[in-house]
C-alpha cells in the first residue's frame, strides 16, 4: 500500500476516534442533563403535591370562614342596634335633664351669691358697727 493511503487511513482512524470520543462525551453530558432534569421533575411533582395540599387546606379554611361569617354578621348587627339605642337613650336623657340641671345650677349660683352678699353685709355690720343715730343731731 502506498504510504499516502496509509497516512490517510491513519488520519481517518484518528478522526473516527476523535468523533467517537466526542460522541461519548456528548452522551455523558446528555446523561447528566437527563438526570438533573429527572431530579427537577421529581421536585416539581413534590411541589405540586404540597401545593395541592395547601390548596385543599385553603379551601377548608374558606369553608369554615363561610360558616363563621353569618353569626359574626348577626353579632355585628345586634351591636349596631344596641349602640344606636344607647346613643338615642343618652341623647334623650341629655335633652330631658339639660334644662333642669342648668336651672338648678343657676339657682345654686344665685343662692350662693345672695348668701355670700348677705353674709358680707352682716359681717360688716358686726365688725364696723355704726352708731344708732336716727336722723342725726338736727332731727327731733
Amino acid at each position: 500500500m502506498p504510504a499516502l493511503v496509509q497516512i490517510c487511513v491513519v488520519i481517518m482512524t484518528i478522526a473516527l476516534l476523535a468523533i467517537a470520543l466526542m460522541a461519548v462525551r456528548v452522551m455523558a453530558r446528555l446523561n447528566q442533563t437527563t438526570e438533573e432534569l429527572s431530579g427537577l421533575t421529581q421536585a416539581v411533582r413534590e411541589s405540586a403535591v404540597e401545593f395541592d395540599l395547601v390548596s385543599h387546606e385553603a379551601r377548608a379554611l374558606l369553608a369554615s370562614l363561610r360558616d363563621c361569617v353569618p353569626p359574626v354578621l348577626r353579632v355585628v348587627g345586634r351591636l349596631d342596634a344596641i349602640s344606636q339605642r344607647a346613643a338615642n337613650l343618652s341623647s334623650t336623657l341629655l335633652e330631658e335633664l339639660e334644662v333642669p340641671v342648668f336651672t338648678a345650677a343657676a339657682m345654686a349660683r344665685g343662692v350662693r351669691s345672695g348668701a355670700n352678699h348677705f353674709l358680707k353685709r352682716l359681717m360688716q355690720r358686726f365688725i364696723h358697727p355704726q352708731p344708732a343715730i336716727n336722723g342725726g343731731p338736727d332731727h327731733e
